[in-house]
């Protein structure tokens, strides 16, 4: 019988598991998702020849009801990764071990690397952690340099650049990731030095002043300069044939810009997202965890494999195997290595400013069932002419129902 791993030392989770034992893994996302751990997966065979591993691909819309469904049967994978908010919403099912109860020393050495923002989004309010940070994305600005003469760093500069742009028949700026919806305005949510929830997750502030003046000045960027609406923008053919001068997305535009736009050469960079009234630039982040099945036979084995991914060694690995199948990979639980993903110097300390100042959605209970009603809220004022205000006063007052009703 194994020891459990609670009880050892960190070295000690490296320790070698007994033969002929196996991991199964389900990875949310395409075929490449599994390429993606592959190394890490290479690399634990080689220090343990007698695990065996089987890595499936889960589509993102079918994983949540295969992991509940898995958690009926009691059979399925041992391992999972899944958006940020599976941890707790699976955790709290009892679908997902609690690691901070049963590998706290391995808790405690993520926290020493990992993504601040990503481990605030997947830590439940009473301190369980039932997942790790597996990976992230985070937003950045990115603009034609030929047709900029500097990018805009605060709100005014950005509100004069469009200005500027539109007056000589450019289109100006081009949101895709959370286009007109609530991921879109989050980050001038927090740029305004507003929260969706207080700290303690007791209440909703999304209506604070600062909400208001977020959504104010989010809104007037459909309204006077007519940001095209539809969900999902093709920003790169915009930056490409120059009809928009600006676009924000994740950073998976790092690679597909450099891999796939070969006209746009020397012709664009990236900045971080403009500051608001609180002095920050902070832009919206997400990402995936890892976790272990609650009815798993082989939780240390489970738990030591984890361990590993954040070692220098494999996580490296990963990294490098992703730049080879053109995938940009950011490691959460190891921020200090994304300095190694495959990119121009400038555009690392570029993304790695915006990882420092980055945020990802809250950890309140009620939060999932919230999303829509400040989704809601945020296209009656940006469709509709709607009040911020009075949008925001709505979103809160369902954002606090859900509080009460899932908080108990």
């Amino acid at each position: 019988m194994r020891t459990p791993l609670a009880a050892l030392t960190l070295t000690a989770l490296l320790a070698t598991p007994a033969s002929a034992e196996k991991l199964t893994i389900w990875v949310v996302g395409d075929e490449t998702t599994p390429k993606i751990l592959q190394p890490a997966v290479d690399l634990y065979k080689k220090d343990h020849p007698g695990v065996t591993f089987e890595v499936r691909a889960v589509p993102g819309d079918q994983a949540f009801t295969k992991y509940l469904a898995a958690l009926a049967s009691r059979s399925g994978p041992d391992i999972i990764t899944g958006y940020l908010s599976y941890g707790i919403e699976i955790g709290k099912k009892g679908g997902l071990i609690n690691l901070q109860e049963k590998y706290p020393a391995l808790v405690s050495s993520v926290r020493k690397t990992a993504n601040k923002g990503i481990l605030d989004s997947i830590t439940s309010t009473d301190g369980n952690v039932y997942a790790l940070p597996y990976d992230l994305t985070v937003q950045l600005m990115y603009y034609r340099k030929d047709l900029v003469k500097a990018p805009p760093r605060t709100w005014a500069e950005l509100t004069a650049t469009l200005d500027t742009l539109r007056a000589g028949g450019n289109k100006g700026l081009v949101q895709q990731w959370g286009n007109a919806g609530w991921v879109g305005f989050f980050p001038y949510l927090k740029q305004a030095g507003g929260n969706l929830y207080d700290a303690k997750c007791t209440q909703a502030t999304i209506n604070t002043p600062a909400g208001v003046t977020a959504l104010t000045y989010y809104a007037q960027l459909y309204t006077r300069y007519k940001g095209p609406t539809d969900g999902w923008p093709d920003m790169e053919q915009g930056l490409e044939n120059g009809d928009y001068a600006l676009g924000m997305t994740g950073n998976w535009a790092l690679q597909s810009i450099r891999a796939g736009r070969p006209k746009l050469a020397s012709k664009w960079g990236i900045t971080m997202l403009p500051k608001g009234p609180a002095g920050k630039s902070t832009a919206f982040e997400g990402g995936s965890l890892i976790g272990i099945m609650s009815y798993t036979k082989v939780p240390d084995l489970a738990a030591d494999f984890i361990k590993q991914l954040y070692s220098t060694r494999t996580t490296v690995a990963m990294i490098k195997g992703a730049n080879e199948l053109g995938t940009l990979w950011l490691p959460a639980g190891r921020q200090d290595l994304v300095t190694q993903v495959n990119l121009p110097a400038d555009q690392k300390a570029i993304l790695m400013r915006q990882l420092s100042d980055s945020d990802g959605p809250p950890n309140c209970p009620g939060w999932e069932q919230s999303g829509d009603a400040v989704q809601k809220a945020v296209q009656q004022v940006v469709f509709n002419g709607a009040s911020p205000r009075a949008a925001l006063d709505d979103a809160a007052k369902t954002m606090n129902a859900n509080l009460s009703k899932y908080g108990k």
